[in-house]
């Protein structure tokens, strides 16, 4: 009996201890910090490897600005996070600093003796500085993570000029600050007077350490500090000597990165990037670029993530999980990015003209969009007026609030990123006159103007969506890459112009057949219901405050359109439905695996981790946005601007607004619908001000064109 006691015992202990994963294999990672993707492509030395691998646009969006300490850290963190001037501060473990030994300091700070040989000497400092980030942060989780799965991590090099300039070992470092191998010392360098600081990297002595390295760690980076130390110089050079240093780091560089390869196995990864962009740069010269050579990312093909959904395109946040992927290990739910993976077909080339795209549209956004809505001021005010004083005739205002309701659907199609910013404001002037004459002279209706108007912007927006959303990915209205707000899915600028042209047109269409009310309800019912599964789905618009909103807004709109009339019953049905539909868009993202997840599914997986304290962020996040949004953005004062307009025509001229009611009933129940979205829209949704004047636009507009029309035919008291 008890040999077989002893037997059961030991079969137990054999099956339920814990069996480590097995690395997929080594990652290696070159960082060329602060040089930039037009520099290295035109480069005779590195440019010819940006065609080996699958390459990407890299957005170095951190907590703070793209510097080099914030990037360090947000590469460590795998979400937005920011360093500190302490972060600089690694050493080998043997290393003096102020007259003390790194491990001295590292005891005296952190109150236990490192194992590690490369040392962040002040970790804590990063800990605090990222406390009070609304979003999930751990510096340091990268490192943790590969530690916790027996993976041996090593950092080689530096980036010391005048100072020390060591942030990069905070990509690997451990939450405690340690790098379990490596080298960060003035060793690797040697002395060269023509060189920034008078030293340079000693590519041969690199090499020999790497690959004693290479023997011992599963993920070692490469600080090739060159490129930033002439970075930090270039002010002081003549162009013909920083273009000829340039190309002999890059010759160096390239030489690492040829021997680096050939001891690449079929499992192992090796990647190429620059964490932060050059000094001085602006616009999209911020977007960095990313290379990554393996056996999953073939040469001419480009980078993409569950984080952009775009090829050619992905974050610093990506790159954490890429390297946990490749080492067998499972990405941490505080991480916010997703892995990195190869899709689509393209080179340097190709993305250097996407940069260029995407900055044309970046400088053209603020200019364009300020005008665009301070003509919304004026006009609207000035057809305000006009109702009152009768400077001219209320008809002569109209083409004017017709080119307002046309505008989203004009910069939707239009490809102004191919043109500069004078040729793509006359584009823009040439194409808004242009349709405002096709609908002004060709539907003399006003319902009929309203109804191909609205249709026709929100079946465009739909069937954008439906297609992966290249219109808005282009669009000024559409997604900003440089500063990360949105990649993929309906934008709030969109969201608002879609449900609130979808009202417009919808109830515009109901107008022009009273007749066939039993018919066009349930019509309207099916096409209001169908935006709603596509704008929550996370395929589609992935945008669950736009969901809340358009279903806000359809379902007020039909409410009215049906003669419903208010009760406790009508209220706990309309709470019902709208609660069974937040709870589909909840199951529908608890479904779709991690790489497909909208930002409501990944705020559902950090709420089953984190607790309450996950929706206690994302609320305090989302106002904050709101404040600074209403206190900074043009698009506030619209939307005040069409508040006071609508404030203003309840009270005079009396009877106006009864008479438009009268006389456009089914519009009327349009307009209340677009104003509760409007509303909905501006508490929801991290840019609700955003939303909500875009929406509120196709109401105020309307309201006001139909008020001139009643002005001409009725006396209100209008003189």
């Amino acid at each position: 009996m008890k040999f077989f006691s002893r037997v059961v015992l030991i079969l137990l202990i054999f099956l339920l201890r814990v069996v480590p994963c097995e690395a997929a294999g080594k990652v290696i990672i070159i960082s060329l910090n602060r040089t930039g993707l037009h520099q290295v492509a035109q480069s005779r030395n590195l440019g010819p490897w940006l065609a080996r691998g699958a390459v990407g646009l890299l957005n170095v969006g951190t907590a703070d600005r793209p510097t080099s300490e914030h990037s360090y850290v947000t590469l460590g963190a795998g979400s937005r996070a920011m360093g500190t001037e302490y972060t600089r501060l690694a050493f080998n473990a043997e290393e003096e600093y102020a007259g003390v030994l790194a491990r001295e300091l590292f005891f005296r700070h952190q109150g236990f003796k490192p194992d590690g040989l490369v040392l962040q000497t002040v970790p804590a400092a990063a800990v605090r500085a990222n406390k009070a980030l609304r979003h999930p942060v751990v510096p340091g989780l990268l490192g943790e993570t590969l530690r916790e799965g027996g993976r041996a991590t090593a950092v080689l090099g530096n980036a010391d000029g005048q100072g020390y300039f060591r942030e990069s070992a905070a990509m690997l470092a451990d939450r405690s600050g340690q790098v379990m191998l490596g080298d960060v010392s003035r060793g690797i360098l040697k002395h060269e007077e023509r060189f920034p600081f008078s030293v340079r990297v000693d590519r041969e002595d690199a090499w020999q350490r790497f690959s004693a390295l290479y023997e011992e760690a599963d993920v070692i980076l490469v600080d090739w500090g060159d490129t930033v130390r002439l970075d930090e110089y270039r002010p002081l050079l003549s162009e013909n000597v920083y273009a000829g240093l340039q190309e002999e780091i890059y010759a160096d560089s390239a030489w690492f990165i040829e021997h680096a390869s050939g001891r690449l196995g079929d499992e192992d990864l090796l990647i190429l990037l620059s964490p932060a962009p050059p000094a001085g740069e602006s616009g999209a010269g911020l977007l960095s670029y990313i290379l990554v050579l393996g056996s999953d990312f073939p040469a001419g093909s480009l980078l993409m993530s569950g984080s952009t959904r775009r090829a050619g395109i992905v974050l610093s946040t990506d790159v954490a999980p890429l390297i946990l992927n490749q080492s067998g290990l499972d990405v941490p739910g505080m991480m916010l990015g997703r892995v990195i993976i190869a899709s689509g077909s393209g080179g340097a080339g190709d993305l250097l003209a996407m940069q260029a795209g995407i900055d044309r549209i970046f400088r053209l956004r603020p200019p364009l969009l300020k005008t665009y809505v301070f003509l919304q001021i004026v006009i609207v005010l000035g057809a305000l007026l006009n109702l009152f004083v009768r400077i001219v005739r209320n008809e002569l205002f109209e083409p004017l609030l017709l080119a307002l309701l046309l505008f989203p659907i004009v910069v939707l199609y239009l490809p102004l990123q191919n043109f500069t910013q004078i040729s793509a404001f006359l584009v823009t002037f040439a194409a808004m006159v242009t349709a405002v004459a096709l609908v002004y002279y060709l539907i003399p209706r006003a319902e009929s103007r309203f109804a191909v108007i609205g249709l026709l912007t929100a079946s465009s927006l739909a069937f954008d969506i439906v297609r992966g959303a290249p219109l808005m990915k282009v669009s000024v209205l559409g997604y900003d890459v440089v500063s990360g707000a949105r990649f993929y899915g309906l934008g709030n600028e969109y969201m608002g112009v879609l449900v609130g042209s979808a009202i417009l047109g919808a109830t515009a269409f109901f107008s022009l057949f009273p007749l066939r009310r039993k018919v066009l309800l349930p019509a309207l019912s099916l096409f209001f219901f169908s935006l709603v599964l596509l704008i929550v789905a996370p395929a589609g618009g992935a945008n669950f405050g736009g969901t809340v909103t358009a279903m806000v807004a359809f379902l007020v709109t039909l409410l009215v359109l049906g003669q419903v009339r208010p009760g406790w019953r009508n209220g706990l049905s309309l709470l019902a439905l709208l609660t069974g539909v937040a709870v589909l868009a909840v199951l529908i993202n608890l479904r779709v695996p991690e790489g497909g997840q909208s930002h409501l599914g990944r705020t559902l997986f950090l709420l089953n981790s984190e607790g309450a304290q996950a929706l206690a962020d994302v609320a305090a996040r989302k106002a904050s946005m709101n404040v600074k949004l209403f206190r900074y953005s043009q698009w506030s004062r619209a939307f005040l601007v069409f508040l006071a307009v609508l404030a203003v025509l309840f009270y005079r001229p009396r009877g106006m607004l009864t008479s438009v009611h009268q006389h456009y009933p089914g519009l009327s129940a349009g307009f209340l619908g677009i104003i509760a979205g409007s509303i909905t829209a501006l508490l929801l949704n991290d840019s609700g001000v955003v939303a909500a004047a875009t929406t509120l636009l196709y109401a105020g507009v309307p309201i006001i064109l139909l008020c001139g029309r009643t002005a001409g035919h009725n006396n209100f008291g209008v003189q």
